[in-house]
């Protein structure tokens, strides 16, 4: 596993956060549920963005088990 801020935590793809870029990013205002979070491992904690994908395919989980 790399320690790329670029990828993911969870999945190691792309994360597209570009929060150190002039415009504000998508992760600035995601919700991120706090059991997806305790997710991520402890080296990787602070240091790059959970992707958007992996933040959708943990919310449409969640809804199909609360359904």
């Amino acid at each position: 596993m790399t320690n790329d801020e670029k990828s993911c935590p969870l999945c190691q793809q792309q994360n597209l956060c570009g929060v150190n870029n002039t415009e504000p990013c998508w992760c600035t205002t995601a919700s991120i549920d706090k059991r997806l979070l305790a997710k991520v491992p402890k080296d990787r904690i602070k240091k790059s963005c959970i992707c958007a994908q992996c933040i959708e395919k943990f919310n449409t989980v969640e809804a199909i088990n609360q359904s």
